[in-house]
């Protein structure tokens, strides 16, 4: 289409958002960049490149270009969306909620938004109205495991275990990944281990299979922790993963204080973005003062 018509904006904005979506970032950037030069009232394309420089982690692009595809496009939903991604990563949850409000008031059935608002009430410490926003996912579309899964964890935090371990049973029928998370509620709530059985339908050699054997009872050297890929961002996955569910296995077994060391670890180490930063900062704030 290009080679046929170079002034096609839509072309652009075609291909821009398809290298997005093969995570071929820094080739979307000069297809929205074209765009954007055909274009400049062409709010979609300044929405594409926000969620490239999002992707690439230069949030504060990212909220540049939000804040130019709203001013054309107050009516979008998405837009609002994706800046209170850009706004989350920052750790600024007041405002992220903020204009996942309005994107959800623009389209009251916009799942993402109440998953990402669900999301930033509960990085926040917010468990109720996380719970609030994943049951709202849930209503609108009761085959969800990801919100079934994080309501089940919402669930966990803020005390609600027989809520939790209805829930992350859901997530677990649905999607059988990260079978340790129902392993943990079910241990915490005198329940039997369904961790054995669950394992049978994991990939073994891949990750999170570690995880899974250490829960199985393998020691840290036989479950394979040692085992990282060459990637940075995979190895930091990998350590902030291990830290974290190791702190809650030594946790159930009743050490605290040791537990209490390797969640503030995992607090240090993981993404804030990472569902085991929030567990971390959860659980230490419910272990209270540790040695």
């Amino acid at each position: 289409m290009i080679r046929l018509d170079p002034k096609d904006t839509d072309a652009y904005n075609d291909r821009c958002f398809a290298h997005i979506k093969n995570g071929e970032n820094d080739l979307a950037l000069p297809d929205c960049n074209e765009a954007i030069r055909l274009d400049p009232k062409d709010a979609v394309a300044y929405s594409n490149r926000g969620i490239a420089y999002r992707a690439k982690g230069d949030n504060d692009r990212a909220i540049a270009d939000y804040n130019e595809a709203i001013r054309l496009d107050r009516k979008a939903a998405p837009p609002y969306n994706n800046r209170g991604n850009a706004y989350k990563a920052k750790g600024d949850y007041d405002t992220a909620i903020s204009d996942y409000t309005e994107a959800i008031r623009l389209d009251p059935k916009y799942i993402t938004a109440y998953n990402n608002r669900g999301a930033a009430y509960a990085r926040d410490g917010k468990f109720d109205r996380a719970i609030a926003d994943y049951s709202e996912v849930i209503k609108i579309d009761p085959k969800s495991a990801a919100a079934y899964f994080n309501r089940g964890r919402a669930d966990l935090y803020s005390g609600a275990l027989p809520k939790a371990v209805a829930d992350l049973n859901a997530a677990s029928e649905l999607d059988p990944k990260d079978p340790y998370w129902l392993d943990i509620v079910n241990k915490r709530s005198s329940l039997p281990s369904r961790l054995p059985e669950a394992a049978k339908q994991i990939d073994m050699t891949k990750w999170p299979a570690p995880i899974i054997r250490l829960y199985l009872g393998q020691s840290i050297a036989e479950a394979g922790f040692q085992e990282h890929e060459p990637d940075d961002n995979t190895e930091i996955a990998h350590i902030c993963e291990g830290d974290f569910f190791r702190a809650e296995l030594i946790f159930q077994r009743g050490d605290k204080d040791k537990a209490a060391a390797l969640f503030r670890a995992a607090a240090v180490v993981c993404p804030p973005n990472y569902v085991e930063h929030e567990g971390a900062v959860a659980e230490l704030k419910g272990l209270g003062p540790t040695r």
